[in-house]
């Protein structure tokens, strides 16, 4: 491996990324001319029409149930890694959320070392699972709704939009500050190519950087 790049993320972890994030834009779209006439006057022909929108809607639900299931069977060690990292939120998180939005507006400040996901990443990882998870199980819910009882089919239509305006604005952010923002860019790098420049990881992800270069060693 090249001695100034990284392996971030494995094969495993990048089709699932991706196809995630094509199967929830192609949802999303679909979904939108289905919640709101305004949207649907629009983008029904895009997608052939109404019915067709609903069909693809329902195509690729089941292909973003099925894609993240694939990744985890392929690479378990790594789905339980990534929680593991996830969920360990400490003081250094914390002091990261209160300095990073100055970064985003472009001051210079010294960030606290961070694992291999910082403490917005864990948050994003946190709220957007919780969501695309509830906008799941509402949607089956929904679409077989003569299999559950009229409350829960009735719950689950607020829920799945409150899941889908979340998710929305999460998958937003996350596509701005992984590939947009300056000095995040190498983000987008890390997904697509699986590794990043070792002095970006370096800066932004000591504590795992650290441990990378001495399991090498």
């Amino acid at each position: 491996m090249d001695k100034d790049r990284v392996v971030r993320f494995s094969g495993s972890a990048r089709f699932a990324h991706w196809g995630h994030t094509v199967t929830f834009l192609v949802l999303l779209f679909t979904g939108l001319i289905l919640f709101s006439p305004a949207v649907g006057r629009v983008l029904a022909p895009v997608f052939g029409g109404y019915v067709n929108a609903s069909t693809i809607h329902k195509v690729m639900a089941v292909f973003f149930t099925i894609i993240p299931l694939i990744a985890l069977v392929i690479n378990f060690r790594g789905f339980l890694d990534w929680w593991k990292d996830v969920f360990s939120f400490g003081k250094n998180d914390i002091k990261f959320l209160m300095k990073f939005p100055l970064e985003f507006f472009g001051f210079k400040v010294d960030l606290p070392p961070q694992s291999k996901f910082n403490g917005g990443e864990k948050m994003n990882s946190v709220i957007t699972t919780t969501s695309c998870v509830l906008l799941a199980l509402s949607g089956y819910v929904m679409w077989f709704k003569d299999a559950f009882s009229p409350t829960l089919v009735q719950w689950a239509y607020p829920i799945h939009g409150i899941c889908m305006i979340l998710a929305t604005c999460m998958v937003c952010m996350h596509a701005y500050l992984g590939s947009f923002h300056p000095g995040s860019g190498e983000s987008f790098w890390g997904m697509w190519k699986g590794t990043v420049r070792s002095d970006w990881a370096a800066h932004h992800h000591a504590k795992w950087y650290e441990e990378v270069t001495k399991s090498q060693n």
